[in-house]
């Protein structure tokens, strides 16, 4: 990563001039070229100094997929305005020429954001999508943030970190209603269940009359999500929920009906066992770590049909 100097009085059109100029110096660095990528804009809010050093690194795993020009947004009440260039490079295997993308670091007063979205205007790429990823849970205790939510085209979240899941499934719901197009980690990191509760049905369609999802640690989201989700799914069917154990997350699904019952259970390996009376078969369950729920969320640049119905 190649980062330039701070420009302590934000200016865009400075901002922009320096952008270029790295632009130059990495085209003069490197002798086999420099391919310049950018798909969209990425506004990231960092919760303080340690978790923009977290953005950056994660930043350096979603480039690879999803170049961007990155804005990652320092937040803190008295901060004083500022902001630096870097830029994120990488050669592809058997290649000899590196993709570069671009980002601008900013810091901000928290309580002054409205005066940050003017700035941050130009910085945006035109004619791409803007994606706002809100990390932290001042998102849902604050409303800070507001006077950037009209430049993004997407508002990303993760309820996983609020204290009140409730709470933050209705903040979501309030903002859903003004218009806002949303996504939650939280509902992303559901993928793995709900594509093998899907393979379950196609395979062996039953009649259900009830469901028990047993889930560890405390109650969350995405247990709230995912019941919602079955009670979608299969409207007539009594969805029962149960605490047992302290491994987070959802531990087992018992299905049934008049056709018998189906078991998923997790095991070892990041797999799900499937038990379907004599038959015993195995998922695999996709990664739920920070950069591939990212990575998968920013694959969908339009709407998510299924996560807005459950959040009604």
């Amino acid at each position: 990563m190649e980062e330039r100097v701070i420009i302590s009085a934000v200016n865009p059109e400075k901002v922009l001039k320096e952008l270029r100029d790295l632009w130059e110096q990495l085209a003069r660095e490197q002798e086999s070229g420099v391919l310049r990528a950018c798909a969209m804009t990425l506004v990231v809010i960092a919760e303080d100094e340690n978790d923009a050093e977290h953005v950056r690194q994660t930043l350096g795993v979603l480039m690879h997929d999803h170049p961007s020009r990155a804005i990652v947004l320092k937040a803190s009440e008295g901060a004083e305005l500022g902001a630096r260039v870097f830029a994120e490079c990488w050669m592809p295997f058997g290649r000899n020429q590196q993709i570069c993308s671009e980002g601008i670091e900013m810091t901000a007063d928290a309580a002054n954001l409205g005066e940050v979205a003017q700035l941050m205007l130009p910085l945006i790429v035109p004619d791409l999508p803007v994606m706002l990823w809100c990390r932290g849970s001042r998102f849902f205790s604050t409303r800070y943030f507001d006077p950037l939510f009209p430049l993004a085209h997407k508002i990303i979240v993760d309820s996983e970190t609020a204290k009140n899941p409730q709470g933050a499934i209705a903040v979501l719901k309030e903002l859903r209603s003004r218009g806002g197009r949303l996504a939650d980690l939280a509902w992303t990191r559901l993928t793995g269940w709900r594509q093998a509760l899907a393979n379950v049905f196609d395979d062996s369609p039953m009649e259900l009359a009830e469901a028990r999802i047993a889930y560890g640690g405390a109650m969350s989201t995405r247990i709230l999500y995912f019941t919602r989700w079955m009670e979608r799914s299969a409207p007539g069917m009594r969805v029962e929920v149960e605490q047992t154990g302290e491994i987070a997350g959802i531990r087992e699904v018992k299905l049934s009906g008049k056709d018998g019952d189906v078991t998923l259970t997790v095991s070892g390996g990041g797999l799900i066992e499937v038990c379907c009376g004599p038959r015993t078969s195995h998922m695999v369950l996709p990664p739920d770590d920070m950069d591939a729920v990212m990575r998968a969320e920013l694959a969908i640049t339009g709407p998510d049909a299924v996560f807005e119905a459950v959040l009604k």
